[in-house]
């Protein structure tokens, strides 16, 4: 059913892509967790250059929003899960 282990042959395989940047592979990673979270296949192919420019943008919103003082987080858990609590 096997072939015979001393005739198994290595085969090399080129496959010509771009040259990906080292960053790439954390945005790609990125791209990942956004399409889990999304519910999208992992492994869907996505366009790296969009995804640097739609973080770009959202980071730039939040600096903004923090500049204006409209970014506000709660204190700490305790006083969330008291508000929680209240309602």
């Amino acid at each position: 059913m096997y072939p015979n282990p001393d005739h198994l042959v290595q085969k090399l395989v080129r496959i010509h892509r771009p040259l990906q940047l080292l960053i790439d592979n954390s945005l790609a990673a990125a791209a990942i967790w956004r399409n889990l979270l999304m519910g999208s296949k992992a492994e869907r192919s996505v366009d790296l250059v969009r995804m640097r420019d739609l973080i770009h943008t959202e980071v730039r919103a939040m600096k903004l929003r923090k500049e204006q003082g409209k970014l506000a987080l709660p204190a700490s858990r305790a006083s969330f899960d008291h508000q929680i609590t209240e309602n």
